[in-house]
């Protein structure tokens, strides 16, 4: 559509093809960030549930520690000596762990000081392959956590 301005001159009105098409490339760029922003949110989420999780079941072990002391101090519970009531306790324990957490190696608790003594370290290991799936990652990673306390 073209009004008549001056005389010999002609203006254009609206938009033409190609300012439209620019457009619409610059917002489909701007909406695959988009997208790819969601996608990475929901990957920290669910390694955000993962570390949550390894938390709360160290933690759980911990707490059962401190409730039989007395067979904790005597290295009852170390990883790979587990006897008596303590080694359905630690079967127990560890199944829950496998089942909460994607590709989970057997949970180590150690004694760093020594058995007998106060000291404690849980460490829960698991794949997290969301983590590092990202551009230029692998695909695997490693989740751990690790915790310190005393009994």
């Amino acid at each position: 559509m073209t009004t008549r301005c001056l005389p010999g001159r002609t203006v254009q009105r609206g938009m033409t093809l190609i300012e439209i098409l620019v457009a619409i490339v610059v917002l489909s760029i701007g909406l695959l960030g988009l997208a790819g922003l969601q996608l990475k949110g929901l990957q920290v989420g669910q390694g955000s549930t993962y570390r949550w999780q390894a938390a709360m079941l160290a933690e759980d072990i911990a707490d059962r520690m401190r409730a039989d002391r007395a067979s904790a101090l005597l290295g009852n519970y170390s990883s790979g000596t587990p006897t008596g009531a303590t080694a359905a306790t630690i079967a127990d324990w560890q199944a829950r762990v496998a089942a909460a957490l994607p590709g989970a190696t057997t949970p180590t608790i150690t004694f760093p000081n020594g058995v007998g003594t106060n000291q404690v370290i849980v460490e829960i290991d698991w794949a997290d392959t969301r983590a590092n799936s990202g551009a230029g990652g692998t695909g695997t990673a490693t989740g751990v956590f690790k915790m310190q306390t005393e009994l």
